[in-house]
């Protein structure tokens, strides 16, 4: 194809040279593929690309542990286990290598490096993708940096996460769709075929959204394979021994529970009745999002969607993307418009699955934050077709210009708008000061005393703990236990004797007053261990679990609850003055003025928030429950006293700088007299945990 005509520079014939007759399934010695790079200058942007994104991604990544499951990916990598369905065991072997192999940083560190440079490489292959379709760099870099550096990318990319490697399958997906279409004959359409096999089987061996993208292109290769005499049954095999050659990082499952004892780890994949349900995500829904039975339409998902892009790409990127499909369909090349097309089923066949099975309905909070991970992928290739239309516009004015320097000029253009996306979306996405979580969590370890056991539940503070006690080997002696492990069989053959063998389980856990054996709920756990260790929880009690009432209750202590027997008649206020409190001179908050609701860090500001002032509510509601009237008003005396001085304490916290004074209302209203104080504290508690661990609601 010329340069110039809106097409693409191809590499000299001899690249591809035919040297001699072929049958139709000779293996393929006469066919040497495209290069990787067409020329030196190509290669020179693409390497700028790369190299200037992951420098930056670096800089901007956080230090150290992030929020959501970014701390069991870490735990889990380190001993080898097998992580949350369905398992990214390609993930986790390469968090493997190179948490064990790199020799400096800590686990978190190591792997958000590993991220922050996989995007970078992302980011290159946009490049590619944009320049091979349309011919022109300066679309290609525009491309690269403007989704690069929206804030939903960057903040996935700088993270230790499985989305960073899941962005990059989706472009080398699409990069071989191009290489398919413009390989020539049935010995070139046979050998990308076999590449984009292995590509795609090990793309399913990180994200299952994958398939979404595989489908039509799968069903495309058939069609054209069929057209080219090669959909033969030895044809086919070959394509599919690649595709299950892609596959294969799926044995770390069974490798992992036959020959490592991994601390963290799901599953006994011994078994393939386990194997088959983890990869299959059973316990959540198969392409479903959350175990829930909620449902939204096909029809809200995608408009949230559409309203999200616009916001993080502009309406222009929509545009563009519009604009792409009709030069290419109307105007482009037969190549340019088999590869649109593709390219178009892509992006339907994402939004038509995905919308239709993601079980969250009216998302907002860390429920959107879910969403916006998986918009990543339909997001790559919006941006791809837009980056391909502002190119074929970029050659047309070229060709019309006759002027050689325009090259130039849009390339400068292109970088500018990087830079300026950069600029926008910087504030919120600079991570390399975040220390909330790995604060949050070694703050709650401090306070805990020496073996003790702390039931946990949810990523938000799971996560936090295993990282540190596993990844970090941070306060080994505290044993963490996940309440939803200890509802699964395999927690007992596979977990148990390697973290608790001196713990009681007296069957298996089943919350609830009517759980008999073999199953045993929260109060006969109680009865077990209750003389033998400290007992915490850092979850609310289940709703569920209404067995300890009248024998156990949940009293606050720090950031979590303690248990403690109501027939040993401890002392509320006794407790309370004497239990730990948050540090937020040590442990500062993350400011929900930088944070979306969306976010990890808005979660947990929200938390601590509601933590630091539930003691005293606590103390107040307990005073509701007694007779005499002395000791009553003694406790709502006190009560009040402490919700005056936390209030004060934070305000000198905002005068400080080490919180915002907008999220004081969280704690206390502004400039509110002591009995309206308490009035907003009770009130508060009451709408956000309307049943607290059976402790009583009032008013006041």
């Amino acid at each position: 194809m010329a340069k110039g005509k809106g097409k693409v520079t191809k590499p000299p014939r001899g690249s591809q040279r035919r040297t001699g007759k072929t049958s139709e399934n000779s293996e393929l010695d006469d066919y040497a593929p495209e290069p990787f790079f067409y020329d030196e200058e190509e290669k020179i942007l693409a390497l700028l690309v790369f190299l200037g994104s992951a420098a930056l991604y670096i800089c901007t990544m956080y230090p150290g542990l992030p929020g959501g499951d970014s701390g069991e990916l870490m735990a889990t990598a380190k001993d080898f286990g097998v992580s949350h369905p369905p398992g990214y065991p390609l993930f986790t072997t390469m968090a493997a290598i190179m948490i064990n192999l790199f020799p400096i940083g800590t686990c978190a560190w190591k792997l958000n490096l590993m991220s922050s440079t996989i995007a970078g490489v992302t980011n290159m292959m946009m490049f590619i993708n944009v320049k091979r379709f349309s011919g022109s760099d300066a679309a290609g870099v525009l491309a690269a940096g403007w989704c690069g550096f929206s804030r939903v990318f960057w903040m996935w990319s700088i993270q230790g996460e499985v989305f960073s490697l899941s962005n990059l399958f989706i472009m080398v997906i699409m990069y071989a769709a191009w290489r398919f279409a413009n390989a020539e004959g049935k010995n070139g359409k046979f050998y990308e075929a076999k590449l984009g096999a292995l590509i795609c089987g090990l793309s399913l061996t990180n994200q299952h959204t994958s398939v979404l993208y595989i489908a039509p292109t799968a069903l495309w290769v058939l069609f054209t394979l069929y057209n080219h005499n090669l959909a033969d049954t030895y044809s086919l095999f070959q394509v599919g021994l690649r595709g299950l050659a892609g596959l294969s990082p799926y044995l770390q499952l069974p490798i992992s529970s036959i020959f490592f004892k991994a601390r963290v780890s799901w599953g006994d994949h011994r078994l393939f009745s386990d194997f088959k349900k983890h990869l299959l995500r059973e316990d959540f829904g198969t392409f479903r999002l959350v175990s829930s039975s909620e449902q939204s339409t096909l029809l809200d998902n995608f408009m949230v969607y559409f309203n999200d892009s616009k916001t993080e790409l502009t309406i222009a990127v929509w545009i563009l993307f519009v604009v792409a499909m009709l030069i290419a369909l109307t105007l482009g090349s037969s190549k340019q418009r088999e590869v649109m097309l593709i390219y178009m089923a892509m992006f339907g066949t994402y939004h038509l699955v995905f919308d239709s099975l993601a079980n969250i309905k009216n998302p907002s909070g860390i429920f959107h934050g879910v969403l916006e991970r998986f918009w990543l992928q339909p997001s790559l290739a919006l941006c791809c077709v837009a980056g391909c239309g502002v190119g074929m516009i970029i050659q047309f004015l070229k060709e019309k210009a006759q002027c050689p320097a325009l090259k130039y000029l849009f390339l400068s253009l292109a970088v500018v708008a990087v830079g300026y996306q950069i600029q926008h979306n910087y504030e919120d996405c600079h991570e390399n000061d975040n220390y909330f979580f790995w604060h949050f969590s070694r703050h709650i370890l401090d306070q805990l005393p020496k073996r003790s056991i702390l039931l946990t539940s949810g990523d938000f503070s799971t996560n936090t703990f295993r990282y540190h006690t596993i990844g970090e080997e941070y306060r080994t002696d505290v044993m963490v236990m996940d309440m939803q492990f200890m509802q699964a069989y395999w927690f007992y053959i596979m977990l148990m004797p390697v973290n608790f063998p001196d713990v009681s389980f007296p069957g298996l856990y089943k919350p609830g007053k009517d759980s008999k054996y073999p199953f045993y709920n929260l109060k006969t756990f109680l009865d077990k261990n209750f003389d033998r260790y400290p007992i915490y929880m850092c979850v609310e009690v289940p709703k569920q679990e209404d067995s300890i009432e009248g024998y156990y209750e949940a009293w606050p202590f720090g950031m979590c609850k303690v248990f403690v027997r109501v027939s040993d008649n401890p002392d509320p206020l006794e407790h309370i003055t004497s239990m730990p409190w948050i540090n937020l001179e040590k442990y500062p908050l993350p400011d929900p003025d930088r944070y979306e609701p969306q976010t990890w860090e808005y979660t947990m500001a929200m938390s601590m928030l509601e933590s630091y002032s539930k003691p005293s509510t606590w103390l107040w509601n307990k005073a509701n429950t007694f007779q005499d009237q002395a000791l009553k008003k003694k406790y709502y005396e006190t009560a009040m006293n402490m919700m005056v001085e936390n209030r004060k304490h934070v305000f000198d916290m905002v005068d400080k700088g080490l919180v915002t004074k907008n999220i004081v209302y969280y704690i206390s209203p502004l400039e509110k007299e002591p009995r309206t104080l308490v009035s907003h504290n009770v009130q508060y508690h009451k709408e956000r945990r309307p049943r607290d661990g059976g402790l009583l609601d009032s008013g006041v």
